[in-house]
């Protein structure tokens, strides 16, 4: 799976080409969208995951270890704001003026936690209707950005196409895509994700293209995505727990032999529930829950093994340790 384009500096950007890079963009869109659902706290495979006795417990215990693994490293990171100094008094008074307008310190974590989350994060500049220059991050699976071949790998264009996802069964999937290139900036219907009518087309006045690349390793791969596959094994290790206490709380009674009589000494029908006894013919006959024996030992050195590898392999600190 290519997760950065890169095209020949020459390159001519036609409609053709667009659609053709959204079309291709689609795989990609999907693990970003799955590693997003795990930070919200919707780990996929236990969500999804099928029981076929409907009868039976089905628990899906979901653990946040997405988020938490995030939101370490962005604590971390940007968790003391980043500080400027300059020795031109002008530029840095114009500079925080400017930053202040952006509200840069909540931009910053957006952009870590975007990073963490997706592996690399878009920073978008642009001008509002006071022509202040702006700067946002972007949905990272909304944006396509697409460099040169060259060793400084320099951006060619950006695409950033949104899908309206709130549709009913006879609309239609409407949405825009927005281009951004070296001179200019355009926009252009997007319909069941197929690239439509321009809208408009306007001059770029930054005058190179208008976006910041935030990596977070060169193979640009989410703080948590490595241990995805722990996370899963995680969740399910304790819905199997979870379902295995089920099972007991609500176990057969089976009883085997000949129960004596159902009266008291004094002829009156015995209350087995209420006095919590019972009483059999003969010393063969018994009485015992049928459950399913669990080697709890074995079980917890399972998920803490588990627990243990999840922070070792992403790198963070188990702060329960």
């Amino acid at each position: 799976m290519v997760r950065k384009i890169k095209m020949d500096k020459d390159t001519v950007l036609t409609k053709e080409l667009i659609q053709k890079l959204i079309n291709k963009h689609s795989e990609e869109r999907a693990r970003i969208i799955k590693l997003k659902k795990y930070y919200k706290g919707r780990n996929t495979n236990i969500l999804h995951r099928l029981y076929e006795d409907k009868n039976k417990p089905s628990n899906r215990l979901i653990h946040g270890y997405a988020s938490y693994i995030t939101d370490n490293y962005v604590g971390y990171l940007v968790g003391q704001p980043v500080s400027y100094k300059s020795d031109n008094e002008d530029l840095l008074e114009k500079l925080n003026d400017n930053f202040l307008y952006n509200d840069e310190v909540d931009e910053n974590t957006t952009i870590a936690q975007e990073q963490s989350i997706c592996g690399y994060a878009y920073e978008l500049l642009y001008r509002d209707e006071d022509a202040n220059a702006r700067f946002s991050c972007v949905n990272t699976e909304d944006t396509i950005v697409v460099y040169d071949n060259t060793l400084e790998e320099k951006e060619l264009f950006v695409i950033r196409y949104i899908r309206n996802e709130d549709i009913t069964e006879n609309d239609t999937n409407k949405g825009i895509c927005y281009v951004y290139t070296k001179d200019r900036e355009e926009a252009y219907n997007l319909e069941n994700n197929i690239l439509g009518q321009l809208i408009y087309s306007e001059v770029n006045y930054f005058s190179d293209v208008p976006i910041c690349t935030y990596e977070n390793n060169r193979q640009r791969i989410g703080d948590f995505e490595k241990v995805l596959s722990l996370i899963d094994a995680y969740d399910q290790a304790n819905s199997d727990t979870a379902n295995d206490f089920e099972y007991f709380t609500n176990a057969l009674l089976v009883v085997s032999g000949i129960l004596m009589d159902d009266t008291d000494q004094e002829g009156r029908p015995l209350n087995f529930k209420e006095n919590r006894v019972l009483n059999f013919a003969d010393s063969t006959a018994k009485a015992e829950y049928l459950i399913k024996n669990i080697n709890d030992t074995a079980l917890e050195n399972y998920k803490n093994r588990l627990n243990a590898d999840i922070h070792k392999f992403s790198n963070v600190v188990d702060l329960s340790d």
